[in-house]
C-alpha cells in the first residue's frame, strides 16, 4: 500500500504532527486496574517513541521506511488506548476481560518488534544500534496480571459459569462473590462504590447496540453491585485521616438517598450468563 506522501518533507511533516497528537497518554496514576502492565507499555512507549523522533529526523527516503513508520504511529496510537481503557472502565469489568488486554498488550509488543526490524537497515548506524537493543527487550517483555486481579477474575467468571438450583443458593454465592472482587479490587468505601457504580452506568450507555455480551456483562455486574451494595461498602476505621471521614460520611449519606432509587431497577430474579469473556 503506497503511503499519500509526495516527499519525504511533507511525510515528515506528517508523522511529527500525529506525534504531537499522541502526548500526552493518560498517567500511569489514573489507571484502575492492570497497572503494572500499563507501567510496562508506559515506559516501553516512551523508548519507542524516543527513536521514531530520531529516525524522523534521519530522514529515511524510500517508501517502505515511510510506510514502517506510520505503523509505528498507529500501534502507538493502540497503546495509548489500552492505558486509557485502563483508566476509564470499571474495575470489576477490567479484572473479568483482562485476557482481552493481555492479548491487545502481546500483539502491540509483536507489532512494535516487527516494524522497528524492518526500519533497522534503513537509519544510520547508531540508531541501528538503539533499535537493536530495543528489539532485545521487546522479546524478554511479559506482559501478567497482578495476584488480586487474576483472583478478583476467577472468582466473578466462576459465578457466570454456574448454574443454581434455588435463588437462595444463587444468592449466596452472588454475595460471596461481589464480596471477593471488590475486597480484592479495593472497591470498600462508599465513595470507591459510587465511582465503580458510575463508570458500570457510563459505560452502559457508550456500549454498541450490536455488542450485546458487553452490554450484559456490564449490566449484570451493575445489577450485583446495587443488589449487594450494603455488604460491599465498608467505611474503614482507624485508617484514615479527618478529611477522608468526612468524605466517606458524604457518600454514605448520598448511597442512602440513591438506595430506594436503585433498589427499584434492580430484578432480584435476574441471573444473567455470559459466555466467551
Amino acid at each position: 500500500m503506497l503511503l499519500p506522501y509526495t516527499t519525504v518533507s511533507e511525510f515528515n511533516s506528517t508523522v511529527k504532527m500525529s506525534t504531537v497528537l499522541e502526548i500526552p497518554i493518560p498517567s500511569y496514576c489514573e489507571v484502575k486496574v492492570h497497572r503494572s502492565i500499563c507501567l510496562e507499555l508506559h515506559r516501553l512507549m516512551e523508548r519507542i517513541l524516543h527513536v521514531i523522533l530520531a529516525i524522523e529526523s534521519a530522514r529515511p527516503n524510500y517508501t517502505l521506511a515511510m510506510q514502517t513508520l506510520c505503523s509505528l504511529h498507529s500501534t502507538l496510537a493502540k497503546a495509548k488506548s489500552v492505558i486509557k481503557h485502563c483508566s476509564e472502565c470499571s474495575k470489576l469489568y477490567l479484572a473479568i476481560t483482562s485476557h482481552k488486554i493481555l492479548s491487545r498488550c502481546q500483539k502491540i509488543r509483536n507489532a512494535f518488534e516487527l516494524y522497528l526490524a524492518q526500519i533497522q537497515n534503513a537509519v544510520p548506524i547508531p540508531l541501528a544500534s538503539k533499535i537493536s537493543a530495543i528489539l532485545h527487550d521487546l522479546r524478554d517483555i511479559e506482559f501478567s496480571l497482578e495476584f488480586e486481579e487474576e483472583e478478583a477474575r476467577k472468582v466473578v467468571l466462576s459465578l457466570l459459569e454456574k448454574n443454581f438450583p434455588d435463588s437462595a443458593s444463587m444468592e449466596k454465592e452472588e454475595l460471596e462473590a461481589i464480596q471477593d472482587a471488590t475486597s480484592r479490587l479495593e472497591i470498600k468505601s462508599p465513595f470507591s462504590f459510587l465511582l465503580e457504580k458510575a463508570t458500570l452506568k457510563r459505560q452502559l450507555e457508550q456500549v454498541n447496540g450490536t455488542n450485546l455480551k458487553e452490554k450484559q456483562l456490564l449490566e449484570y455486574l451493575l445489577y450485583l453491585l446495587i443488589k449487594y451494595r450494603k455488604s460491599i461498602c465498608q467505611i474503614q476505621d482507624g485508617s484514615h485521616s479527618s478529611k477522608d471521614e468526612s468524605l466517606n460520611q458524604l457518600f454514605e449519606h448520598k448511597l442512602v438517598v440513591e438506595e430506594a432509587m436503585s433498589e427499584n431497577q434492580v430484578n432480584d430474579s435476574l441471573n444473567p450468563k455470559v459466555e466467551d469473556l
